[in-house]
């Protein structure tokens, strides 16, 4: 489906996965196949499915290679670092804090060790997450790319932030992507998942072979679930970005400090606009001291305080609440669908609230 824009493919990419008569792909739920003889495509769920090889052959195609899904985003991420077994592995500062404690433990066990980037050699891996959770840091990913691959380390990017409508890091040199497809990729909250695209064949061979023996297999449901929530990703995101956008700039005369992959004056903000196609759906903001922070998540009134990012509804989080390294005044806001008016009226006025308190 080469040359298609990226709402055609979300929607059509999966049309050869398997035959039928039905518009809607249909959910298949057995664990188990009928058998006929030694060469059988499907035996048993844990291994293959077709409801799960629709999802991957979309997923795929929207990132630009093959695609492998998990059972959550943390099951990708440890898949793909169990897979490329670096003796060394790289983490940025801004790191999803279940990504950091899953590197750290790796290091405790006596797995590998966390290193700064200089440091990194042969086999080892560099690992990005671009745009940062919660601080939406932008990293020039072919530069980084290139650098590595110069030395012999792979480059893994948690493109979460950004899916694959916003930014396509196995175009720019990385060797693997990961997604928490739980978030805007799933998109309504309902469905846990997670997903490592690749175009290195050995790669791929090792992490399909991580998802069997470690059980870390997709539900059917959760499948099908994500399946039909990212026919609208290129729609859904394009509203959210433009509503983010709009509520950083109302931001911009009150007393806090605003984080946005591309807002003017930061040191990335030229890197975001050449690597991705809008800014995202997810910005943050901070204020001087944790109590101001908790008292503006009191006083929403629309937005819905709670973990989680990427799904039709608005919701907002006192990072310092689940991170203990996030900054103690931040609020981590993902912007949902709903009317920008009432957005931004719901967030101007807690702000003010809060500030006042």
């Amino acid at each position: 489906m080469s040359g298609e824009g990226p709402s055609t493919r979300a929607v059509h990419a999966d049309a050869g996965v398997e035959p039928g008569v039905d518009v809607a792909p249909p959910l298949h739920l057995s664990t188990t196949y009928r058998r006929s003889g030694p060469d059988d495509e499907l035996v048993y769920r844990r291994d293959d499915s077709r409801t799960v090889e629709r999802l991957e052959a979309v997923l795929g195609d929207l990132e630009g290679g093959t695609a492998v899904a998990f059972a959550s985003g943390m099951a990708a991420i440890t898949a793909t670092i169990r897979a490329l077994a670096p003796a060394r592995i790289s983490l940025p500062p801004a790191t999803y804090h279940g990504t950091r404690l899953l590197a750290e433990l790796a290091e405790l066990d006596g797995h590998l060790r966390v290193v700064d980037p200089d440091e990194l050699g042969e086999g080892d891996v560099r690992w990005l997450e671009t745009p940062a959770n919660p601080t939406c840091e932008v990293a020039d990913i072919a530069a980084i790319s290139a650098d590595a691959r110069a030395r012999g380390v792979r480059v893994v990017v948690d493109s979460t932030f950004a899916t694959p409508v916003l930014q396509q890091p196995l175009a720019l040199g990385a060797d693997v992507v990961v997604h928490a497809t739980t978030k805007a990729i799933n998109g309504h909250s309902d469905a846990l998942g997670g997903v490592a695209v690749s175009n290195d064949p050995q790669i791929l061979d090792a992490l399909r072979r991580r998802r069997v023996l470690e059980g870390a297999v997709m539900g059917a449901f959760d499948a099908w679930l994500t399946l039909r929530g990212v026919r609208t990703l290129p729609l859904r995101l394009e509203r959210q970005c433009a509503t983010a956008a709009a509520l950083v700039e109302a931001l911009e005369p009150h007393p806090v400090r605003r984080w946005y992959s591309p807002l003017p004056g930061t040191a990335w903000s030229e890197i975001a606009r050449r690597q991705m196609s809008a800014g995202g759906s997810v910005f943050s903001f901070e204020f001087d001291e944790a109590a101001t922070a908790a008292a503006c998540t009191a006083a929403f009134e629309l937005i819905t305080v709670a973990t989680s990012l990427g799904g039709v509804e608005t919701l907002a989080e006192h990072r310092l609440l689940v991170d203990e390294h996030a900054p103690p005044g931040l609020i981590r806001l993902s912007v949902g669908i709903e009317d920008v008016d009432d957005l931004r009226a719901d967030l101007l006025g807690a702000v003010e609230a809060a500030l006042r308190a």
